[in-house]
């Protein structure tokens, strides 16, 4: 159904798919792995039809419709129209049916109410989905691409920002989705347990597939090579190695004089513009210097509005938030390219230090480090243009910039999505060394933190509450 047979596309100096040949077939789908800049998105791009390679073929079904439906990483770029139920509307209607208002009796009708019951919107229908938390613009990215009933879809890294109950209801839908009809799918996703359900597994390298296969024996074979690849515990006849995303079994530690306090948020109610629906509810915190706090919280709890309103970048509707006028706070965006503004990684990652005074020869060294802490060698990275970078890529230099003004206070907002093994590694070694405070907001458990936090809270009814 879909096919490349040796492409290659190339950025400038830069070779980001060399001699890529992949075959997916009607009834198969198939996920692909690799590291952050190893080609993926450029590989599902060239696929669909969003870009062409500068050498090489791609052959599609006659029957597909070109571009193939693909979701991206960046929710707000397939978002187009005012609210959730015209973005599905936009769809909905198939060839050569009549033009008719969305709400007219008829399948056009018919199809978008489906949709948005099946995805859990009609509560959203009406809302503006630029106005949507993170992982709920992700539901109507998905929704609005299966409206469309193509025979393939491509799908980057589809896991972002959902919280496991809504990430649980979408493999379903997908799952049914691929059932239906003589259909293929092409994944990409560090997700393990979406493999085992796969008919092929590509992994890449440095712009290259370096496997490709049934996906155990790729598994296996990557493994046995050296390979880092998510760690699928069903495949493995020892027992795992700690992998396992639980929440953090916060360590104990002296609680801090009560006067000890950095930050402290007493019945903060922040409010949703235009229907007034308070995110935030009477919402009590207490931060203690050098503390550890992880606050988990599904879609739509109000975390990213929390962490705005603790960076001061936002006000609330009522309420008091203390903090000395001295304290320093870092706030890492849940979306990182919407932070990167500057023509390379170097000046991007030196840009707060540089307007806070750090002197040239000590700012060079607070960058490398920074940079190096996350797995971005300057020598491979400086010089580099942010924009042409991977998500993965991105978060990593966000991360690096926030660290690099070394503040009291780690403001992280889903630090570890879109990250690969060996980034998230990064972070997770990264944040045990960090000697300030720590606030870490997800809709999933972080993996392999147990020893990181102090305290773990969940954000529900605006409230936050003790794990």
């Amino acid at each position: 159904m879909i096919r490349c047979k040796e492409v290659c596309v190339r950025r400038g100096d830069r070779t980001v798919l060399d001699n890529v040949s992949l075959r997916i077939r009607t009834r198969e789908r198939w996920v692909i792995w690799g590291a952050n800049g190893s080609g993926k998105t450029t590989l599902a791009r060239v696929l669909a039809g969003f870009c062409e390679p500068d050498s090489g073929v791609i052959i599609r079904d006659p029957a597909l419709t070109t571009p193939i439906p693909m979701l991206f990483q960046d929710p707000d770029a397939q978002l187009a129209a005012a609210t959730v139920r015209d973005e599905i509307a936009l769809g909905a209607r198939a060839e050569g049916e009549p033009h008719v208002r969305y709400d007219a009796p008829g399948p056009v009708g018919q199809r978008i109410e489906r949709i948005l019951d099946e995805f859990n919107l009609k509560p959203l229908a009406t809302r503006n989905p630029h106005g949507l938390s993170g992982g709920e613009k992700r539901r109507v990215n998905l929704a609005a691409l299966c409206v469309l009933e193509s025979a393939a879809l491509i799908l980057d890294e589809p896991e972002l920002h959902l919280d496991p109950e809504a990430w649980s209801a979408w493999s379903r839908l997908i799952d049914d989705w691929f059932l239906r009809e003589d259909r293929c799918l092409l994944e990409i996703s560090h997700v393990p347990e979406r493999v085992l359900e796969a008919d092929g597994l590509a992994i890449m390298q440095h712009g290259r597939v370096v496997l490709a296969g049934p996906p155990r024996e790729v598994y296996r074979q990557a493994r046995e090579q050296g390979i880092v690849v998510p760690r699928v515990a069903a495949w493995e006849t020892s027992r795992p190695e700690s992998a396992t995303a639980a929440v953090p079994v916060p360590r104990r530690t002296r609680r801090a004089p009560e006067e000890d306090f950095i930050l402290r948020a007493r019945a903060l109610v922040l409010r949703r513009p235009g229907d007034g629906v308070a995110v935030l509810n009477g919402l009590d915190l207490d931060l203690h210097a050098d503390e550890k706090i992880f606050i988990y919280g599904g879609n739509g709890s109000g975390k990213t509005s929390l962490l705005l309103l603790l960076a001061d970048l936002a006000d609330a509707d009522a309420g008091e938030l203390l903090a000395p006028a001295h304290l320093r706070r870092g706030l890492a965006f849940q979306e990182p390219e919407r932070s990167c503004f500057a023509e390379t990684v170097g000046a991007e990652v030196a840009f707060g230090p540089g307007r806070l005074g750090v002197p040239t020869g000590d700012l060079d060294e607070r960058v490398a480090n920074a940079l190096r802490s996350f797995g971005l060698p300057s020598e491979d990275f400086l010089n580099r243009d942010p924009f042409t970078l991977s998500v993965g890529e991105q978060r990593r230099v966000a991360l690096a910039a926030v660290f690099a003004l070394s503040p009291d206070l780690l403001l992280l907002d889903e630090p570890g999505a879109a990250l690969d093994p060996v980034g998230a590694r990064c972070l997770r070694d990264t944040l045990r060394a960090w000697p300030g405070a720590l606030i870490w907001t997800d809709c999933r458990p972080p993996v392999d933190c147990d020893d990181l936090f102090n305290r773990c809270l969940r954000l529900e009814e605006g409230r936050l509450r003790e794990f």
